[in-house]
């Protein structure tokens, strides 16, 4: 048994060590793990460790619950920054945009809402501005059965993103007798105390230079530039209530676009054609998996889990200044165009117990556990681009095979008392996500503290923490969870969310959240 055991040792490291790093984001499925921030590699037990780690599955003297089903489901979101307010109020303005289009293209003479439209629309692009922008969307769902040291569970992962792709090269709006047309730099009159408040505007944001290039030049002053502008807009009809409130959108938003403003000042493409888009990449795994746990020697439990995986990917792209395409639907066209293919994926555990090991208690009950997902990492085609897809979204199309790279993790728990469970989790892969720029690396800690502890009724209580040590765009999850397990009936509840936030119809919001539950008969 001792030469078979080394043997199954060294053939695992062998193969983790031929594999390259990465894969998608660990996923927190399952109320146990969630509720204690995604620490369950060292501590699962039951139906929960053929996701978390098969070596669970096995049985001994202390493992009770050893038979039954369970049922589960969870979601989870993430969110970069400030992409969710970029994203939709780009969209919210796309009739606005249309029509500050059209004016650049008929060389139209600028009316109050172009004058709004130009700053706020610089400005929400400009949130969309980085190299870890986008937003992040996973959800599970599964039903499982264990009997004994075996079990078997139908479950469906499901992972999402947007990513949007800004356009900071056509921003022009006039120049060499093109683009919007500007009035007099006169005496704006009776508007005259908006024009002054336009150009302290973009005398304080250091945009001068950059707008005066980018609305053609010959310029000599900001006060020269304003009052342009507001004598457009009078001309064109604006009334002086109307000119008032698109100043003041111009002015509140000058200080976000003053950055894509500068960037953008040689560039020669007009806002017009501005192809600042969003990406939607999605791909769900429907699996059949037979999972086996055994203890090979006193404190050691292997475990393995082969899974048959149905892939399902799918891709879209919605140019986000495009007055006749929502944003909304950007997943719903994204499954419009799906690809299926099937492979096989294979995950391997082992857990050690020290107490067990030495056959007698030792202090605290150390404990812990490796897990290796899809160590065999399977890959799955991804849908062809449609011929009539506006070219800039074809440009971004990802032809790749989506691949399920091992995931490697490796946990640790105590038991300070017969009660109370501490455990922690950390990812020894530095994991890929749908986001091309953000990486995942958990960190996870949580406690579980059974607050009626009595075999035939038990009310767990779970917190937790999770951080992503690959990427500081990510924000922490603060998780709990709670549990009523009555007789052999379980139903259970956990939920996350972040310490950061993100606007939403001028609200704050976690921009980061999860929630799972549980409902099962075990014997």
């Amino acid at each position: 048994m001792k030469k078979q055991l080394f043997l199954c040792v060294f053939a695992l490291a062998g193969l983790l060590a031929a594999q390259p790093a990465g894969a998608q984001a660990w996923q927190m499925v399952g109320t146990r793990a969630m509720g204690m921030g995604g620490a369950g590699v060292a501590t699962a037990y039951g139906l929960d460790a053929q996701y978390w780690n098969p070596a669970g599955l096995a049985q001994d003297e202390a493992t009770v619950n050893d038979t039954g089903f369970a049922i589960n489901a969870g979601a989870s979101m993430q969110a970069t920054e400030n992409v969710l307010e970029g994203v939709r109020d780009l969209t919210d303005m796309a009739d606005r945009y249309k029509n500050l289009a059209d004016a650049i293209d008929n060389r139209n003479t600028v009316s109050a809402e172009n004058l709004s439209t130009i700053f706020e629309g610089l400005d929400d692009i400009s949130k969309l501005i980085g190299k870890d922008m986008g937003a992040l969307v996973d959800a599970d769902a599964g039903i499982g059965f264990k009997m004994k040291n075996f079990a078997v569970t139908a479950r469906a992962l499901g992972n999402m993103a947007i990513m949007p792709v800004v356009d900071t090269q056509n921003i022009g709006l006039a120049g060499a007798g093109q683009g919007l047309q500007l009035g007099s730099t006169g005496s704006a009159g009776g508007n005259q105390s908006a024009a002054d408040k336009l150009a302290q505007a973009i005398d304080a944001t250091g945009v001068f230079d950059s707008l005066n290039r980018l609305l053609g030049g010959g310029y000599a002053s900001s006060q020269e530039l304003a009052n342009a502008f507001i004598n457009a807009a009078a001309a064109a009809g604006g009334t002086y209530q109307q000119i008032a409130d698109a100043v003041n959108t111009a002015v509140s938003s000058m200080g976000g676009a003053a950055e894509i403003i500068n960037q953008a000042a040689s560039s020669s493409g007009f806002y017009a054609d501005n192809q600042t888009l969003a990406m939607a990449d999605a791909a769900t795994f429907a699996e059949v998996s037979l999972g086996y746990g055994a203890q090979v020697i006193n404190g050691l439990k292997l475990g393995a889990n082969l899974k048959v995986i149905d892939g399902y990917t799918a891709q879209s792209g919605v140019m986000i200044l495009s007055d006749d395409q929502n944003i909304k639907d950007i997943f719903k066209k994204a499954y419009d165009n799906k690809k299926s293919s099937v492979n096989l994926g294979i995950d391997l555990g082992a857990q050690f117990n020290l107490s067990r090991a030495l056959d007698r208690d030792v202090l605290l009950n150390p404990q812990l556990g490796l897990t290796v997902k899809n160590i065999n990492a399977p890959s799955f085609d991804r849908p062809a681009a449609p011929a009539d897809l506006d070219p800039a979204i074809i440009a971004h199309w990802n032809t790749d095979k989506y691949q399920l790279n091992p995931q490697v993790r490796m946990g640790a728990a105590i038991n300070p008392f017969s009660f109370m469970t501490l455990a922690a989790d950390l990812d020894l892969t530095e994991n890929d996500t749908l986001l091309d720029e953000i990486k995942s690396r958990q960190l996870a800690v949580g406690m579980e503290i059974n607050l009626l502890n009595r075999p035939s009724f038990n009310i767990p209580l779970r917190l937790g923490y999770n951080k992503n040590l690959a990427s500081s765009a990510v924000s922490p999850y603060y998780t709990a969870g709670l549990g009523v397990n009555m007789m052999h009936f379980h139903i259970e509840l956990a939920g996350a969310i972040s310490d950061g936030t993100t606007d939403v119809d001028g609200t704050s919001v976690p921009d980061s959240a999860a929630a799972s539950l549980m409902i099962g008969f075990l014997f």
